[in-house]
């Protein structure tokens, strides 16, 4: 895998039709060598610090892959690195073969996977399309959130290597499938099995116990039924 581009953003006063808002989504790719430290990129910042940022969210990753998925499906010649709100564009990275705690390597900075991403509806002010939200959702092509394990220093070009952790864990990908698509067949196993990895952002976790209850209520309202 190789890193790409590294990219940051100020907030700003955006507009989308007659709506404004502020955000720091788009952002931009920057050269040269960047500090990674335990809550961000030094020169990112985010403009919702309710539902971004922190720990557990210091860094977002995207795939080089994906971009090329969505060029072809919004017919698109190109679209500049950071539109997806993502700090890491990289080739070869994959939901499918990432899971919590397992760990990218990037020069001297140890960056842990932490959740996916749950899209914000920005993602469709920002490509000027009301559909992109569902749409985004429906790929499943959600990127990575990282916690930062061993700040460093990092810059476009590097190789990206990959430490598993030793567990079995769901992938990126089958956590959110369990979150979002009530017809996966795995659903809810993976979902029960979430709320118990250390590993896993805590705030998602919740998220997961609030499905994992739901069941469980339907479950209850089953069996009083009348047979």
């Amino acid at each position: 895998m190789q890193l790409l581009s590294v990219n940051v953003s100020s907030a700003k006063i955006r507009r989308f039709g007659w709506q404004f808002y502020r955000s720091a989504f788009l952002k931009q790719a920057v050269t040269g060598p960047v500090t990674v430290n335990q809550h961000n990129i030094v020169g990112d910042k985010q403009a919702d610090l309710m539902n971004h940022g922190g720990e557990d969210k210091a860094v977002y990753a995207f795939s080089y892959e994906h971009y090329h998925y969505w060029q072809k499906k919004l017919d698109l010649a190109h679209i500049p690195y950071g539109k997806f709100g993502d700090n890491l564009t990289i080739s070869g990275i994959d939901e499918n073969d990432l899971a919590p705690g397992d760990q990218l390597i990037i020069n001297d900075c140890i960056l842990e996977v932490s959740q996916p991403r749950i899209p914000c509806y920005k993602i469709s002010f920002e490509f000027q399309r009301k559909s992109m939200l569902n749409e985004f959702i429906a790929s499943a092509h959600t990127g990575i959130y990282f916690r930062v394990i061993q700040p460093g220093t990092i810059s476009a070009g590097q190789t990206v290597s990959i430490e598993k952790h030793p567990a079995n864990y769901p992938s990126i990908k089958q956590l959110f499938r369990a979150y979002f698509d009530s017809q996966y067949s795995e659903q809810e196993a993976i979902l029960r099995q979430s709320i118990t990895i250390p590993e896993l952002a805590e705030a998602w976790k919740s998220k997961m116990r609030d499905k994992c209850h739901l069941i469980d209520l339907y479950y209850q309202r089953q069996k009083k039924k009348p047979q």
